[in-house]
């Protein structure tokens, strides 16, 4: 017969209290997380909010200053939010109707630097050849020297060359044909801010050197498909949920224009416009949250990355859990619900250990602020189709599962066993 020591008064006073300890330190670091939760109602993700107030582009107060305050550069290269309520600055613009500068928008596909063009001349044999559009924008002639080429036609192009032939007085003006052929568009840099993912200069119309065939080379001519305003929104990561798509501005030489990109979504004919090098996109934002642009389109992204955290008591460790590279690429659309499936937070024992909570931290691309709201797993389920309990995911949203409270009051009292235990054999 196994005979116990009793446990002294001392240790069974260390032992309450250490049961104390355990029991408050977890539900302590459960309403530690309630309380460090932001405000739910303004959540980037939730169809419907009454959207964010936010600051329009304004210029730097001092260039060159005494006494700097590292706090006035905190916010230098930010991405900037455009207002529509409030319009750009553009004196020259506001001189010319919108007639005039569509026109001007709409002239064809303008030449750029790295533009390779194929220039022939009747009776000019020292003129004749390829020519490469240098980064100043200018092509090099033999005798009559630098032509500035970008931001032209090549009809424009070619009024030029006849004229400084001329002038030259290389050829007389009946002989001075010229013919400008271009024989492959090289890719350019565009730059696009405003309500979208990851605005900054993007580079469009890249090609690989396969790409390029020799039919392609000889023929005369090119077309390019990547060399339009839909290209370099798609190049930034697509648009946001909050961007007003009808009212894109593309600015070109101190010229602007609105342009409505509705149709990339709704099917309804829609104008692309050619871009050259230089030009700038802006793509304001109405502050909302609109549900019906969160879908793969070509000026919204296919998908992206998600970083998942799940180390529940069934799983032990991501790796156990599946959590991978291929669970984590979710496409664009995916809502929490999903990325929790995604995850293998959902499922498991009913009784005990099937509803988990999960945690979504996600950063407010308007206002630049790290949101984290904490949902049941059960209400996920049942209540799938309320945009405040299921909220979209966005690029770079991170998802955590917690195991149920059953889970958690199980784990307290095993730890609590492995300690009496051994004192009680003392």
């Amino acid at each position: 017969m196994t005979t116990y020591k009793l446990i002294p008064h001392n240790m069974r006073v260390f032992l309450l209290s250490l049961t104390c300890l355990i029991l408050s330190s977890g539900c302590a670091q459960h309403y530690a997380l309630q309380n460090e939760l932001k405000d739910e109602a303004r959540f980037y993700g939730m169809p419907g909010n009454k959207g964010d107030n936010f600051i329009h582009e304004q210029a730097p107060k001092n260039v060159f200053t005494q006494g700097i305050n590292c706090i006035d550069f905190n916010n230098m290269a930010a991405a900037l939010n455009y207002r529509i309520d409030k319009p750009l600055n553009l004196p020259m613009a506001n001189k010319v109707n919108n007639s005039t500068i569509d026109s001007m928008l709409t002239q064809g596909l303008l030449l750029s630097p790295g533009d390779l063009l194929e220039m022939q001349l009747e009776n000019g044999e020292g003129f004749n050849g390829h020519y490469i559009i240098d980064n100043g924008g200018l092509v090099k002639i033999p005798l009559i020297g630098q032509i500035e080429a970008a931001g032209t036609t090549t009809n424009a192009l070619e009024i030029k060359i006849e004229l400084a032939l001329v002038r030259a007085e290389i050829f007389q003006p009946a002989s001075a044909t010229v013919t400008i052929q271009v024989l492959d568009w090289s890719s350019i840099k565009v730059g696009v801010s405003g309500a979208v993912f990851e605005p900054g200069t993007v580079l469009i119309n890249k090609k690989l050197p396969n790409m390029i065939t020799d039919e392609r080379i000889n023929a005369f001519g090119d077309y390019s498909t990547t060399r339009l305003l839909s290209e370099a929104i798609r190049a930034a990561s697509g648009i946001r949920p909050d961007a007003k798509l009808d009212q894109i501005i593309l600015l070109r030489k101190g010229w602007q224009i609105q342009v409505d990109l509705t149709g990339m979504l709704t099917g309804d004919p829609v104008k692309d416009y050619p871009l050259v090098a230089g030009d700038r996109v802006i793509v304001p934002s109405t502050g909302c949250f609109q549900a019906h642009l969160v879908r793969p389109s070509r000026i919204t992204p296919k998908g992206f990355r998600v970083f998942m955290s799940n180390l529940i008591d069934s799983s032990g460790d991501n790796s156990s859990a599946a959590v991978g590279r291929y669970s984590t690429n979710l496409p664009y659309g995916t809502r929490l619900l999903q990325g929790a499936i995604s995850a293998n937070c959902v499922g498991g024992k009913d009784w005990t250990n099937a509803s988990r909570r999960v945690v979504l931290a996600s950063k407010n691309p308007i206002t630049g602020e790290t949101q984290v709201i904490e949902r049941s797993i059960e209400e996920l389920i049942t209540m799938p189709n309320k945009n405040d309990r299921n909220p979209y995911l966005m690029p770079n949203d991170g998802i955590a599962c917690y195991d149920s409270t059953i889970t958690n009051f199980r784990d307290i009292a095993r730890t609590l066993v492995d300690i009496i235990i051994p004192l009680k054999l003392l």
